[in-house]
């Protein structure tokens, strides 16, 4: 596998791996860590500020200055830990699981694409990190951003654009867990990633990755995450998300699929239309425009702030 291959070679034994897609993809960072440590390497737990109105009514994500306990390092880029709040009194997941990791970094991708990946550069020179990894539960980071059940396009796309631009890599756990992608527009897309020379391979949870995993899910609000848990105790079916989407509960759910965040940005329209916007009210607007409704919108919807 050329992961193998990429993590031998390499230049130091750090890394970072945080969640994409929103504040409970944090869980899905367990069996990637727990696959990097296998070569010897520390790995800083992390994730987007930006979690469901089941956890925090306001809509879209949380920019650094909105929160209070969270040690900034640079512009998108802060250290949280079990104290951490937003400025309205909201526990939010990255605070839930530094419950569990101990501190864990933050990232606000308000400022867009750009900013992020700045912030990322700067984070991981002064860490000595050689390794970036943005995880996604579900799989619809690797979405071309059109498919008619696509519900959380801006996060994911915001992300997979500031990944490549610091030459990181995508992660998909859960195999279809967050109930957007249809399992053969998921296999599609890895095809077509598979012909441009973007996936790097898989690896599976352990038992370990999943003991850990059952432990975080009682204080980190996820529904995606949960999916890659139950595959492991052998359940399998439908099972019902939020929304009304449903997602396939199989043995495929525990593995995790490796890509290289170029790959991905080559089928991923969404990231291509977000990639310069300059803050996410922008990157929204932008796909809007293309007819593509985001999280952001539901979300407004939802809180009737439109």
């Amino acid at each position: 596998m050329e992961i193998i291959d990429l993590l031998k070679e390499a230049e130091s034994r750090k890394a970072l791996a945080f969640g994409i897609g929103g504040g409970g993809d944090i869980v899905s960072t367990i069996p990637i860590a727990g696959f990097l440590r296998h070569f010897g390497f520390e790995v800083y737990h992390g994730s987007i500020i930006w979690d469901r109105i089941v956890v925090d009514p306001k809509p879209g994500p949380r920019s650094l200055a909105e929160l209070e306990g969270v040690e900034i390092i640079n512009e998108t880029v802060g250290i949280a830990d079990g104290r951490t709040r937003t400025a309205d009194g909201i526990t939010p997941n990255i605070a839930k699981a530094a419950i569990h990791f101990g501190k864990v970094v933050a990232l606000d991708i308000t400022r867009g694409a750009g900013k992020l990946a700045e912030g990322i550069r700067d984070f991981a020179e002064k860490n000595d990190i050689s390794i970036i990894v943005g995880v996604d539960a579900g799989g619809d980071a690797i979405s071309v951003g059109f498919e008619s059940g696509v519900r959380s396009p801006l996060a994911d796309a915001l992300c997979v654009a500031a990944l490549k631009q610091v030459d990181g890599i995508v992660a998909v756990t859960g195999f279809g867990s967050d109930g957007e992608l249809r399992v053969e527009e998921l296999l599609l897309n890895i095809s077509q990633i598979l012909a441009n020379g973007g996936f790097l391979g898989c690896s599976s949870m352990s038992r370990k990755d999943y003991l850990l995993m059952k432990e975080v899910v009682k204080d980190v609000t996820t529904e995606a995450s949960l999916i890659p848990v139950l595959a492991y105790e052998g359940e399998m079916g439908l099972k019902k998300l939020r929304k009304g989407r449903t997602a396939l509960i199989t043995p495929l759910s525990t593995l995790i699929f490796y890509f290289k965040a170029k790959g991905v940005f080559e089928i991923n329209e969404a990231a291509k239309i977000v990639e310069k916007a300059s803050n996410f009210e922008e990157a929204n607007r932008l796909l809007n425009a293309e007819g593509i409704l985001t999280e952001y919108d539901f979300e407004r919807a939802v809180s009737r702030k439109l």
